[in-house]
């Protein structure tokens, strides 16, 4: 096999860095989170810098034989870890983070935070990646041959011989590799979340997710048929890139951001890589969808709307300040 790597669902939760307040233990990893704080509650905590992360394989052991067919050994090198949780809030199972060049342990190993809470894999605390929850957007399927009642997805089955014809694994590979070098660093995402907590109240940010899910589906909706009708061919990369869609305008490339949001659309949040990729390329364009209505929480539906569409952006360093980043509408 050129590549290792291995799919395991984890409980889902904010950081992963141990318990907090608004953050207590991992929920939906399966029956034992559901009266005890499953061991995935240090995932993304580094300790002397590394990173100890935590899935319950069946059968108490990792096969790692079916991640490098013939393997014998007790730890395997150079694996990619994706980890895979059920948003607890707004149904299915997305892709919450991973470890790269990670080293998979067959058997459980005793932990810096007690027995209670062994490891089955390590990686370097740089080569570890957590989505903040507004970023967790790639969904894994469920069922035949995805990641169904086993929390571990192999890429080889018991005689070792390589699962094929499997079109959402690749998506999900090419998703990690996108979002590596397009997403905001580990920092960078703590930055977002501690953000997602006390963010200006005018750049429209919603601190529900499944509401700002919602929100921006259905400005991708929006942006999607208007950029259409305007005859500029757009191509939809938001899972791959840090702006949302890719159009054709004179013969040249526009690079489009969309946003949505509650609010009146004069100010809009940005991560870092937004707003540097706007700095660095001229030919973007900044596409709001603004005053939308929100009906539901749990199955929020969305409708109204006004649109805005600054083309070009003429976004430049003045406009936005870091808090994240907030960018208001020239009059």
């Amino acid at each position: 096999m050129s590549r290792r790597f291995l799919f395991a669902r984890v409980g889902w939760m904010k950081r992963y860095k141990g318990s907090a307040a608004d953050d207590e233990k991992p929920i939906g990893g399966g029956s034992y989170t559901r009266k005890n704080v499953g061991a995935e509650v240090f995932n993304f905590l580094p300790v002397e810098g590394k990173l100890r992360g935590f899935f319950q394989p069946s059968g108490g052991k990792v096969r790692l034989e079916r991640i490098e067919p013939g393997f014998r050994g007790d730890a395997l090198d150079g694996v990619l870890l994706i980890f895979v949780a059920r948003n607890p809030n707004g149904g299915g199972q997305y892709i919450v983070g991973w470890y790269r060049d990670a080293t998979l342990f067959r058997q459980p190993r005793s932990s810096p935070w007690g027995e209670n809470f062994p490891y089955v894999a390590e990686a370097a605390e740089d080569r570890g990646k957590l989505l903040p929850e507004s970023r967790r957007l790639h969904r894994i399927p469920t069922g035949r041959g995805a990641l169904g009642q086993a929390n571990v997805w192999y890429p080889c089955d018991e005689n070792g011989q390589e699962k094929a014809d499997l079109g959402w694994v690749d998506e999900a590979l090419r998703y990690v590799d996108g979002v590596a070098d397009a997403l905001e660093s580990e920092t960078q995402s703590e930055v977002t979340l501690t953000a997602e907590m006390g963010i200006e109240r005018d750049a429209g940010f919603q601190s529900n997710p499944q509401i700002r899910t919602a929100i921006e589906t259905y400005a991708m909706k929006w942006a999607l048929k208007r950029l259409t009708d305007l005859g500029l061919q757009p191509k939809d990369m938001h899972s791959t890139q840090c702006y949302d869609f890719l159009c054709t305008q004179g013969g040249e490339h526009l690079f489009v951001e969309v946003k949505g949001t509650q609010a009146n659309g004069r100010s809009v949040s940005l991560s870092l890589n937004e707003v540097k990729h706007a700095l660095e390329h001229k030919n973007s364009a900044l596409f709001i969808v603004h005053s939308v209505m929100v009906n539901g929480k749990r199955k929020p539906r969305v409708s109204g709307g006004q649109e805005v569409f600054c083309n070009p952006w003429g976004l430049s360093e003045q406009d936005v300040k870091p808090s994240g980043y907030f960018y208001t509408l020239p009059p």
